[in-house]
């Protein structure tokens, strides 16, 4: 199983969504009337896909790792979101997939993998005239929470120095991305941040580690049980009420042609 497949199951239930604020602004930028084609590219488990589909005719749900395609057809089928089109893929096959018209094409950190000049070429084919691109992340506001540090202290415990980097998959710089959207048709862009306080307990937080390529249960094989176990105490020592908040700062760029 690979590092993106054992991480499936934990993205699905323990990473955070976004907050309705960014799906009504999406809608409200992109005129989101229930008649359109929705394009998610490096979906995952259908974090963005979900919470829109009731507002377009069709979400194509793209990904290149079944066991989260497998997550996300799991949860439409809890939710009753019956027109998603689960599709295994990569932003290489753009051409290939044989897509509609799309008004609107998502994506969130998965865009740091991809060839970025390539992906916005190929999306010049298949986003209406009228449609656009949505870039979605997420981060600490203002500064890390000091509970990050002791996550990463047990993670480098069990898994050396820099293992983010080591079990990670390669990205390419974040702030490139502006430039190649600046050389590109889709050349008129803006971001817009929006606020979402979150609460974890120690559950929530060791789950979410399994769900991160560099520490999936892939990644920590045998070492799986004595990092959780380390992790747990660690936690529990540094905050004793179970309570772990962050203020994260979502940003999401938007680009239409100019």
């Amino acid at each position: 199983m690979g590092t993106f497949a054992s991480a499936a199951p934990y993205y699905a239930l323990f990473r955070p969504g976004y907050p309705d604020a960014l799906y009504q602004h999406l809608r409200t930028q992109f005129g989101l009337n229930g008649s359109q084609h929705m394009l998610d590219l490096g979906c995952g488990p259908g974090t963005i896909a979900l919470p829109l589909a009731a507002h377009v005719a069709v979400v194509h749900a793209v990904d290149p790792e079944p066991a989260m395609l497998a997550e996300g057809m799991r949860l439409a089928h809890e939710q009753g979101a019956a027109n998603i089109a689960w599709r295994a893929g990569d932003s290489t096959m753009l051409n290939r997939m044989g897509l509609p018209t799309i008004a609107l094409c998502t994506m969130g950190k998965a865009i740091h993998w991809m060839d970025q000049r390539k992906v916005l070429a190929d999306l010049d084919h298949v986003i209406a005239p009228e449609g656009g691109l949505a870039f979605v992340s997420g981060a600490a506001l203002y500064e890390r929470p000091t509970w990050l540090e002791v996550i990463e202290r047990v993670g480098t415990s069990h898994l050396g120095p820099g293992y983010r980097q080591t079990y990670g998959p390669a990205t390419h710089p974040a702030d490139a991305l502006d430039q190649y959207l600046s050389a590109s048709t889709f050349s008129k862009f803006s971001t817009t941040t929006f606020e979402q306080p979150l609460e974890f307990t120690v559950d929530d937080l060791v789950g979410m580690q399994f769900s991160f390529s560099y520490t999936s249960p892939a990644v920590l094989g045998a070492r799986q049980d004595a990092y959780e176990k380390d992790l747990r105490a660690a936690l529990a020592e540094f905050e004793p009420s179970g309570v772990f908040r962050e203020v994260r700062h979502i940003e999401c760029t938007t680009a239409i042609r100019t």
